[in-house]
């Protein structure tokens, strides 16, 4: 019997975590009625055959700039991100007029506003943008590598991610069957409409199956809710004990643990001044004996270079780097337990900006956003306070689970609360993991693998 070949997509970093490193690769990989070839950015080739090459998987790496950079890619990217609504497409629209006040920029501006307005609310225009794109989005290099393989399905484990969207339209122009995965929650509102539509679609939750239905045309019958693989091991492995974990991070366990996951540097220029105010609040006893480990994010770090550090603050950045540009940076399977330990033993959860509240859901751990730019006070269009504004994080925070804080006694009195009765808020936090986990059962990879599986057989 011919081995089927189904190629996959691991464009984005964080598809080695969300998919390659969990059941959803393993029951792939253990049919051997199956060919598995990873799409994968050239420099992180040696990368990913060193981790996930074997008899019957292979890998293939692919210029990625000089793909995303063709005019015709460019076009129909940023047409996309004209079609849906949303909050966030919004202000970086108006993040560009803030950065640029000539009489072209704001032109610009409320032309594009004005194209949002009028055509976005109709499938017309989606379905012409769509019919657009497979006829003349053609990328030479994405069409060798179908003819190269001769692939009989697609597998884009990211439908937004700019790579995945040209292999999708190769996929649609030869008639392969293609399946498609949301890769995070708030994609469906911050990428611009689904340039393909997938013939069967893969989603996190409930709520992302709404927005695929709703924002970009998925039929109801053709989205499978299979929940979050990444987070199954929670679910099933040994917790590295307390005590020895601690020593590895250079952190007392005598004292209280704050885990702080700043906007980093692209989203916010002051982390450092959060972290000054906490630093100030432990060392005027305004808290307990209290650490703070700082994860920065592995594709966007935080600049705390002004931030002088008394001892009570620990800095690390996850993730292997491949190359100046951080959003290269891999998560391997050491990094994501070392997240999963530092969230399961820290008392507290602070951030901006960050899905590491999502993470946090999954130990049922108390989380604060920062909802204000240190002793700054800026415009709404350079503060923080409009990340928390996006269609997806409002529908999460309305739960009732997470605690704004707008002011530097805000956040200092909610980690002293939390200290004080983790329990707070604990029903919000429950109907949040309910709404972004679908099923916290630790067999969420096993459910889309043999979902993935089931296709293949038709």
């Amino acid at each position: 019997m011919k081995k089927k070949i189904i190629l996959i997509t691991a464009f984005h970093s964080f598809i080695s975590k969300n998919i390659l490193n969990t059941d959803v690769f393993d029951i792939l990989k253990s049919n051997k009625n199956l060919s598995i070839v990873l799409a994968v950015p050239k420099p992180k080739e040696k990368f990913f055959l060193k981790i996930y090459a074997s008899d019957n998987v292979s890998v293939v790496g692919i210029d990625v700039p000089s793909a995303i950079s063709k005019p015709s890619s460019v076009f129909f990217s940023r047409l996309s991100n004209l079609l849906i609504d949303s909050h966030y497409l919004w202000y970086k629209r108006a993040e560009r007029l803030d950065s640029t006040r000539t009489i072209f920029a704001y032109t610009k501006y409320f032309v594009e506003q004005l194209f949002v307005k009028i055509f976005s609310p109709f499938r017309l225009s989606r379905i012409i943008l769509r019919y657009g794109f497979v006829k003349k989005g053609e990328v030479k290099s994405i069409k060798k590598v179908f003819e190269e393989i001769h692939p009989d399905i697609l597998f884009a484990t990211d439908v937004f991610d700019e790579m995945d969207v040209l292999f999708m339209r190769e996929a649609r122009s030869r008639n392969i069957k293609l399946i498609g995965m949301v890769r995070s929650w708030d994609n469906c509102y911050s990428k611009g409409v689904m340039r393909v539509v997938p013939d069967n679609l893969i989603v996190n939750n409930l709520e992302i199956k709404k927005e695929a239905i709703i924002l970009h045309d998925i039929s109801a019958e053709k989205i499978y809710v299979g929940g979050l693989p990444q987070f199954d091991a929670s679910k099933r492995e040994v917790r590295t004990n307390r005590e020895e974990f601690f020593k590895d991070i250079g952190a007392d366990p005598n004292k209280k643990l704050i885990f702080f996951g700043p906007a980093g540097s692209i989203l916010s220029d002051t982390d450092w001044q959060i972290a000054e105010i906490v630093r100030r609040a432990i060392s005027y006893h305004r808290l307990p004996p209290t650490q703070v480990f700082v994860s920065n994010h592995p594709n966007h770090p935080a600049d705390f270079s002004k931030f002088k550090n008394d001892g009570s603050f620990i800095f690390a950045t996850l993730g292997k780097v491949f190359s100046e540009n951080a959003k290269d940076t891999e998560l391997t399977n050491v990094d994501t337990k070392r997240l999963r330990d530092l969230i399961y033993y820290a008392d507290v959860i602070v951030y901006v900006a960050s899905t590491v509240g999502i993470d946090s859901l999954q130990f049922d751990k108390p989380q604060i956003i920062i909802d204000f730019d240190g002793w700054e006070k800026k415009p709404y269009i350079k503060s923080v306070r409009r990340y928390h504004d996006e269609d997806h994080m409002k529908k999460m925070l309305v739960l009732g689970g997470v605690t704004v804080v707008m002011s530097e006694n805000e956040l200092i009195d909610a980690i002293n609360k939390y200290f004080k009765n983790p329990s707070w808020n604990k029903d919000g936090r429950d109907h949040m993991r309910k709404q972004q986990f679908h099923n916290l059962d630790g067999k969420a990879g096993k459910r889309v693998g043999n979902y993935l599986i089931s296709i293949l057989k038709n």
